[in-house]
């Protein structure tokens, strides 16, 4: 989350669909009066509004819509899950075998043995 300010009051929560879904999350308004724009000491003071803001950008299906916008403060911490590199998922998979290869070979020199001779 960060802080925003726009010109213009804006809605909680605008959705826009097309390639991949895009939110936009203004919470919290405070109206905000800008002095000395853009350094210029003679300039009218303009009034912003501030908001508690996030921008969210994730494939369509991702996120549950409707939910965001009942529910859009749950959702100004946001953060799109970071996808994984290559090596990170190779690394994981080879945890995981390892893993697994533990597993199968105590079933096969421990515990079915051991069931073997109860019989």
């Amino acid at each position: 989350m960060t802080k925003s300010r726009f010109m213009e009051k804006q809605q909680p929560v605008t959705v826009i669909e097309k390639d991949k879904v895009y939110v936009f999350i203004c919470l919290n308004e405070t109206e905000v009066t800008e002095e000395n724009m853009n350094g210029d000491e003679s300039s009218e003071p303009v009034t912003m509004y501030e908001y508690d803001y996030n921008e969210i950008i994730e494939d369509i299906g991702v996120l549950d819509i409707d939910d965001v916008k009942e529910n859009p403060e749950n959702y100004l911490e946001y953060e799109k899950a970071v996808e994984k590199t290559d090596k990170e998922r190779i690394a994981e998979l080879e945890a995981m075998n390892l893993e697994m290869s533990t597993t199968l070979d105590s079933l096969l020199t421990d515990i079915i043995p051991s069931l073997m001779e109860s019989e």
